[in-house]
Order: C-alpha cells, then structure tokens, then sequence
C-alpha cells in the first residue's frame, strides 16, 4: 500500500516524518481540514518536502551505500526490509517472517532488488527463515515473471496482479 498526497507517492523518511500528524489527526489534535496541509509542514520540516530528490544512487555506489538511501529514500516495506537485514547481516528489526503477502509487497521486495541486483541470486537464502520465506524462495523466479509479466516493476503495466498474487498464495501454501 502506498500513500499519495498532492499527487506524490510518500517514500518511507516522509511516512515517517507524518507519523506524528496522523497520532494528532486520530486524537483530535488536527481537524480533517488541515490534516493534508499538517503532512506537507511536517514532511518539509523533515528536509523531505514533496518533489524531492529521491533518486536512488547507481551502480557507482557500494552496495551499503545504496542500501543506506533505500532505507532513507525508498519503498520500505517489512517483507523487504526483512531482505535488507538479512542480505547485510543485520539483527532484524521487524523479524524474518516478513515475507511478501500480496504483489504490492512483492513490488517493494522487486523495486530493492533492482536496486542492489547483487542480492537477486541470493534470494533462496531467505528460505531458512520459515516455510512461508521457504515456500516463496522455491517459487521466487516463476512468481517474479509473473509479476513483471502481468503488472511490471513498479506497477508499470497495469494496477492489477491477480495471477501472481494467486502464484504467491498457492507458494504460501495459502487456500486461493
């Protein structure tokens, strides 16, 4: 799931900086009215404001460099973070058994991938941290081209993924 204000899709340093507004927003602190404004304050107070530069580094960069932008510039999701951590050693902040449950949370695993493609081969280590990651990693490739075959990276092609998300469910041992 994504965020949209102004017609900007929020990365994770913005959602971060609005967490505050939107406590306020449910306590009643912030009326419904000035809400949007309250988020766009918040997230320039932040160094962050809409239309920001968050372009991710290239190539160029080192793989912990351009991990430490997506971090602070990204699509971060739980099930990506997970990838995150464990591709660079680190405890995990939000736990292994994040692991994507629909084709948006695939997208953010997708999205991170393209960004360090050093990680991509690697993606069957996720398997040892439970049969949900275990079931996804033996189908990672074919649940991948689905995915960019139906909606392509970034939701390029379309805003529907049905059959993959059908492929990741079957992979998760789910029921359709």
């Amino acid at each position: 799931m994504s965020i949209v204000l102004q017609g900007y899709k929020l990365n994770q340093r913005q959602l971060d900086a609005i967490t505050p507004v939107m406590n306020d927003l449910i306590q009643g602190r912030v009326s419904q009215k000035k809400f949007e404004q309250a988020c766009v304050d918040a997230i320039a107070a932040a160094g962050c404001p809409l239309g920001y530069d968050t372009t991710m580094p290239g190539a160029d960069k080192t793989v912990e460099q351009r991990a430490a932008a997506w971090m602070r510039d990204g699509e971060v999701g739980m099930s990506s973070r997970a990838i995150h951590d464990h591709m660079l050693g680190l405890t995990p902040r939000c736990g292994y058994l994040d692991y994507p449950l629909d084709p948006d949370d695939l997208n953010r695993c997708l999205l991170l991938l393209e960004l360090i493609p050093e990680w991509k081969p690697r993606i069957g280590e996720m398997a040892q941290h439970g049969v949900m990651w275990s079931g996804l990693a033996a189908r990672w490739d074919e649940i991948v081209q689905s995915f960019l075959s139906e909606a392509g990276l970034d939701w390029s092609a379309s805003k529907r993924a049905p059959k993959t998300y059908l492929l990741m469910k079957q992979a998760l041992g789910q029921r359709p």
